[in-house]
């Protein structure tokens, strides 16, 4: 089950990557055809959209692995959560008397 619930998101990133990839290459393509008088590849624009969404695909793993670390930084807390490091995002302060 962690398969689809990890691989549906990320195959939704790669197709919105590879239909936005594959309308401006197909764009692209057609106005460099028109300006040269020249014939491209009829797959320039599927390379580039699965290219597109491989990158954006990568680009959002990446911003998801390195935001945490970031925002634990911005805050000014350490690794378990508070600013000493201590979990639950409280300090130790002893006994009062």
């Amino acid at each position: 089950m962690f398969v689809f619930a990890a691989a549906v998101p990320a195959l939704l990133v790669v197709v919105v990557g590879y239909v936005v990839g594959y309308a401006v290459a197909e764009r692209a393509v057609g106005l460099l055809e028109a300006a040269f008088g020249t014939t491209l590849p009829p797959a320039a624009p599927e390379v580039v959209g699965w290219a597109t969404g491989l990158v954006l695909l990568a680009a959002v793993v990446r911003l998801l692995v390195v935001r945490p670390a970031w925002l634990r930084r911005a805050l000014g807390r350490g690794p378990g959560g508070g600013p000493d490091g201590t979990p639950g995002g409280h300090q130790d302060r002893g006994h009062q008397k």
